[in-house]
């Protein structure tokens, strides 16, 4: 590998994927990066384009995520894995001492408090099954236009008690990638005193992305640019799952209100993310550790092991 490390192109490759990388912003330094990515790890991108193209679910019954939205608001009927993960979380949070958590918590965590579930999770869990559940691989997995990697399952509470300055509660793109999907997951009804999610469809946000240099933008600066109307805010009951790129939508949540937030948080992300390493056999998702030898392949490719 050291050899093949000191070859020139190699070397050169290596110095601009790292610049860029250092440079995520604007939106087109993540695609170019991303390219880069995907040649250097061509072999990674064919398998995980062959292994969508078994994991898409033709159904007329299942929904798409429009590619000039960016989201999808789906509230399923008589879905189990959804209603055994809300249950699984609900009682998690019963567990959890979260008015110690956020006396102790620092940062974002201070209005947007993560659990840090991962070591509690297994293949077995109610919140991983629902994230690997065929459905949601399908839907992510379309739009993204690879198999992604499940990058994060969480558990979220948002006191919605302050604003804080440059925070995401602020209009803000992730730099995660091109494309990513998080998928919210409303544990009660959220309402427009609950610190909604509110985003600014693909179409909308394109008008920003010459201009946007990283960091948070205020609402004044952003209204000059896009309607009132275009930004929607994501006000639904108890159950309802959010599909969002949070890399295409500007967006925002857990901005103070009357009453708390809880959520499941799902992420998808590719494997020529700017948060992995340069090249893919160095990857190491946050999830891989719940992978055994017996593991599915399917499972081992979602989980980032492959």
């Amino acid at each position: 590998m050291d050899t093949i490390k000191s070859q020139p192109f190699v070397k050169e490759t290596i110095k601009i994927l790292k610049e860029f990388k250092e440079l995520n912003y604007p939106k087109s330094k993540r695609r170019v990066y991303e390219s880069i990515a995907k040649f250097v790890n061509f072999p990674t991108y064919i398998i995980r384009k062959r292994w969508a193209e078994q994991v898409i679910i033709n159904d007329n019954n299942l929904p798409d995520i429009p590619l000039e939205d960016g989201f999808l608001v789906w509230k399923p009927d008589n879905f189990e894995s959804l209603e055994l993960a809300i249950e699984a979380a609900k009682e998690r949070l019963l567990q959890a001492d979260l008015n110690g958590l956020l006396a102790n918590a620092q940062g974002k965590h201070k209005y947007l408090l993560a659990l840090g579930i991962k070591h509690e999770l297994s293949l077995d869990s109610p919140l991983l099954k629902l994230a690997c559940h065929p459905s949601l691989v399908s839907i992510v997995t379309k739009y993204i236009g690879i198999l992604p990697i499940l990058n994060s399952v969480n558990i979220l509470y948002s006191p919605n008690q302050d604003f804080h300055e440059e925070s995401a509660q602020m209009l803000h793109l992730d730099p995660e990638g091109v494309r990513q999907v998080k998928v919210f997951i409303y544990l009660e009804d959220v309402s427009e005193e609950s610190g909604p999610l509110t985003l600014i469809p693909v179409r909308e946000s394109q008008k920003l992305y010459p201009i946007y240099k990283g960091g948070r933008l205020r609402d004044e600066f952003v209204s000059k640019f896009v309607a009132k109307d275009d930004i929607k805010t994501i006000i639904e009951p108890a159950k309802t799952m959010i599909f969002a790129d949070t890399s295409s939508c500007f967006h925002f949540g857990s901005r103070p209100g009357k009453k708390a937030r809880f959520v499941i948080l799902f992420q998808y992300i590719t494997p020529f993310s700017q948060i992995f390493p340069l090249f893919g056999w160095k990857r190491k998702a946050r999830l891989v550790h719940l992978i055994d030898k017996d593991s599915p392949s399917l499972v081992k490719y979602l989980l980032g092991a492959r």
